[in-house]
């Protein structure tokens, strides 16, 4: 009786979100567990505790100890999930791609599920398997578009650099122009004139471009990627024939961003002027 009652208070904390009570509730909870399947699930709850803790290498290891306790625990695919969005959180993308993809393997239909899949193709975004990701988006973006527009217009965002990086300019466009329509904020409004940016700027349509960047730094001050709004205008200033305007623009991105991305293009910008 005192093993179950210990069990429903840490469960009642993190039902409430009470985390850290939650925490050591389980911690006696499991001092009282007789069986190996009664610290499997002690072990799998205490996982996502940690998690919502932001304790990450924690959330792995209780994971890992609930496997070890019952290895036919019902719920693998939780806890494979837990893992891989830890591995996430913690920086180790191919340790998380393992394990959303293994988690997947077992349960890829349930709405749960379907998260997991998000951000595998975020995963797959990042390291430029445009092809991987574009799959994985197409299978989850109806859902999304249905029970949850934040993640679908993340997905549009994606979609639109996939085909940008492709060269397939005019649907990139149009995906970003639907997230425009589509922005319920300044913050996704932004995304989306940054995209509609990179599109006018590879057509060498540099005015265009000057008035995207100018419109986000207008509205959106603390925009994500200032450096590259910065370059973006400072080349289109050059190719339009306005060096004076690009000195300008120069002089600020390398004391602002010293050692940034851009700093071997405007160099080479810089001396092709002098020459």
């Amino acid at each position: 009786m005192e093993k179950e009652k210990a069990l429903e208070t840490a469960r009642k904390y993190l039902r409430n979100e009470n985390f850290k009570q939650a925490k050591e509730a389980y911690l006696e909870a499991l001092k009282l567990a007789e069986t190996n399947e009664e610290k499997a699930v002690i072990w799998a709850e205490l996982s996502w505790t940690f998690y919502h803790l932001k304790s990450y290498q924690s959330s792995i290891e209780a994971a890992q100890n609930c496997l070890k306790y019952d290895p036919n625990y019902p719920s693998k695919e939780d806890l494979y999930r837990i893992i891989g969005f830890s591995y996430l959180a913690l920086g180790d993308d191919d340790k998380a791609i393992e394990n959303l993809e293994h988690s997947l393997r077992i349960d890829r239909q349930s709405l749960k599920q379907q998260y997991a899949i998000y951000e595998l193709g975020k995963l797959y975004f990042k390291q430029q398997k445009y092809d991987k990701a574009e799959a994985l988006f197409k299978e989850v973006e109806a859902q999304f578009y249905q029970n949850n527009k934040d993640y679908y217009l993340s997905i549009l965002y994606m979609k639109g650099f996939i085909h940008y990086y492709r060269g397939d300019l005019q649907e990139a466009e149009k995906i970003f122009e639907e997230l425009l329509e589509n922005a319920p904020d300044e913050n996704r409004r932004s995304s989306a004139l940054f995209g509609l940016a990179f599109v006018a700027f590879a057509r060498k349509e540099y005015l265009k471009t000057i008035n995207l960047c100018e419109a986000i730094t207008k509205n959106n001050e603390n925009f994500y990627d200032m450096e590259t709004l910065g370059f973006l205008t400072a080349a289109s200033f050059h190719y339009l024939g306005r060096n004076d305007i690009f000195e300008k623009y120069y002089e600020q991105m390398i004391k602002r961003f010293p050692d940034g991305r851009y700093r071997k293009e405007l160099d080479q910008i810089k001396a092709k002027m002098s020459n």
